[in-house]
């Protein structure tokens, strides 16, 4: 892709040439222009533009998200986009509207998960046309949670079941059962099992988005568990190219948000958005 030359090439110096910002400027971004150099090797890898989309474990995504990615998703010059995800999942809302911005914004995109995507991170990825799973990736199960302040964090579906519980917080957890079901099976119908029988897709569906299947909203569905599934996932062998600059650059992120204690960045090979964390 001769036009990714126009991007981080020019930002972090590889040559005696000196960078074309000011000096004092790019040593305070240098940390940006190695993610941003490292996103450009992998679209020249990949023949396709790249995004990242990387949060904390505690760093749910909400709804400035969406509005930071199609910020991102502008300077985006094809059609075909992999996005790059480290999420644990996050408001429902939020994440109906993260997938309908990916796809009112490209054509085709893939998801890419160099470590963990995980409950409403799992929807994403599968809007996706397809998943790139490693060694270190993991998806997981799409139930629900609400908080209780007797006993933390608790399924929906047991709180929906639980005859002893006010009728007004069973019926709101029901409703969030279903509004995480719902959302999962239009996105499947429309995305990655659009070609499945209507027995296969409801399958994936119950296991995926039953408290009872995985007993942990936490289990690990690795790419051997997700082709089970059913889900259109494809294997980055852990010795390949694209792999080792995946996790290279997963690296960076997980280093960077840490000390610089930031929540999220969202970023491409030109633009970068990085908000706070948002937990006390």
């Amino acid at each position: 892709m001769a036009e990714i030359q126009r991007k981080a090439r020019g930002q972090f110096p590889r040559t005696a040439l000196p960078p074309t910002q000011s000096s004092k400027y790019w040593a305070k971004e240098k940390d940006r222009y190695l993610r941003q150099l490292l996103i450009t090797d992998i679209e020249e890898l990949t023949g396709r533009e790249a995004i990242v989309y990387f949060a904390q474990l505690n760093e749910g995504i909400n709804h400035t998200d969406p509005d930071d990615l199609s910020e991102i998703l502008e300077d985006i010059e094809g059609k075909s986009v992999d996005l790059i995800i480290q999420t644990p999942g996050g408001s429902v809302d939020a994440i109906e509207k993260f997938v309908s911005v990916l796809r009112h914004r490209v054509d085709d995109y893939r998801v890419i998960v160099p470590s963990w995507a995980k409950s409403g991170g799992t929807v994403i990825a599968m809007s996706a046309s397809t998943i790139l799973l490693g060694v270190n990736s993991e998806l997981g199960p799409i139930d629900p949670h609400m908080m209780l302040p007797e006993l933390g964090q608790m399924p929906c579906e047991f709180i929906a079941r639980d005859a002893s519980k006010d009728q007004v917080l069973r019926d709101y957890a029901d409703a969030n059962v279903k509004r995480m079901r719902g959302l999962a099976e239009k996105i499947l119908r429309r995305g990655m099992l659009k070609d499945l029988d209507d027995k296969d897709l409801q399958t994936t569906l119950n296991k995926l988005s039953s408290a009872t299947q995985y007993n942990s909203h936490g289990a690990v569905i690795d790419f051997s568990e997700a082709k089970e599934l059913g889900l259109n996932v494809e294997w980055m062998d852990p010795k390949c190219d694209l792999w080792r600059a995946v996790w290279l650059l997963y690296c960076l992120y997980d280093h960077d948000t840490k000390s610089n204690d930031l929540g999220r960045i969202v970023e491409g090979a030109i633009n970068s958005i990085a908000r706070p964390r948002t937990d006390d």
